[in-house]
């Protein structure tokens, strides 16, 4: 009798083995070929799922009528999200047109930090004088050459490329708008039931978990960026700040393929103290991540550290990009259906 209970407890442990492993096979084969064509969708859907209790807000105290509730709700929404956008966007054109104004400035500066480093080259192989900045003068014609007959016209080739890709974007977008909307005006439109229930929640809370630790993640790091920038006395702090802030959200790339050259031409140069605040900065950022990207995450999905962060590694390898995010959703589904088994 014991040994039948042994048996039947290990066929069940296989069942359930067999199963994970089936939903693990599910899981990236939905996110790798299906997700993509109905992302917009989605997307809408848990949007609609979001603004629907501000929409009842404004219907059963206000008395507001159902359609006016809904786009009222959307256009304040998206509004609220174009002006924040349009308000990066004039902060990056305007620090863009000042580092424009002191390019002049900035080529001479690059240039005596050649001849320099040339000089010291050429005393350290004992070279004739400029015989190294000859050699580095003449290579940067070539590059100017390449790319004037090269590389431009390759980049005017893509242009094409962009303009459809621009286009892809805007039309997904738009896509999603009317979805959106649409979903909100059906109030029939069907809920999620039985045992999908739990798998619904769990995405909506993974989704809403994923983009508020990543926001206070990369406010933080753009902060820590953006001040030790100020003390080297940069006058783009704010602009270099965000922009590599959104540099390090990406696995493997970070923030240090900015950060970390940028400290060894500074100490090249003799500047020691704006290379010790940049590699300082890059530590805190590296850091700050590490330490606060699973902890955030893990909190609000109840799940181990460790885990959200082989989620994160996995998912980059094999998705990409949107690994970073899909990961941790796919973990999620993966234990709302190890919990459905047992």
């Amino acid at each position: 009798m014991c040994g039948c209970l042994i048996m039947k407890g290990e066929i069940e442990m296989k069942v359930k083995y067999v199963k994970l492993a089936g939903i693990i096979l599910l899981i990236f084969l939905t996110f790798r070929f299906l997700l993509p064509l109905v992302l917009p969708f989605v997307l809408a859907y848990f949007f609609a799922k979001m603004v629907s209790p501000i929409i009842q807000f404004l219907e059963k105290k206000l008395h507001w009528r159902h359609k006016v509730s809904v786009l009222m709700v959307v256009f304040i929404v998206f509004t609220a999200l174009v002006s924040f956008i349009g308000y990066i966007i004039s902060i990056a054109v305007s620090q863009t047109i000042l580092l424009l104004q002191k390019l002049p400035v900035y080529q001479q500066m690059i240039n005596q930090f050649l001849e320099n480093m040339c000089c010291q080259c050429d005393k350290m192989l004992e070279l004739g004088g400029g015989t190294s900045y000859r050699y580095v003068e003449q290579q940067v014609q070539n590059l100017y050459h390449t790319i004037g007959t090269d590389v431009l016209p390759r980049m005017s080739g893509y242009v094409t490329q962009i303009l459809c890709k621009v286009f892809a974007i805007a039309s997904t977008v738009f896509i999603f708008i009317i979805s959106a909307v649409l979903i909100l005006l059906d109030e029939t439109f069907p809920k999620i039931r039985g045992k999908l229930r739990p798998f619904a929640g769990r995405l909506r809370k993974a989704g809403l978990a994923y983009i508020k630790s990543q926001s206070i993640i990369l406010f933080i790091i753009a902060t820590v960026i953006s001040v030790g920038l100020l003390l080297m006395g940069n006058d783009y702090a704010i602009i270099f700040g965000a922009g590599i802030a959104v540099f390090d959200a990406f696995p493997v790339v970070g923030s240090g393929i900015i950060l970390i050259p940028w400290a060894i031409i500074k100490m090249l140069g003799g500047n020691y103290y704006a290379a010790a605040i940049l590699i300082t900065v890059f530590a805190i950022a590296a850091f700050l991540r590490e330490v606060l990207e699973p902890k955030l995450f893990g909190k609000e999905l109840g799940l181990k550290p460790l885990y959200i962060l082989i989620s994160v590694y996995v998912g980059a390898e094999l998705l990409g990009l949107a690994g970073v995010l899909l990961g941790p959703v796919g973990l999620t589904i993966l234990k709302a259906a190890e919990e459905e088994i047992e």
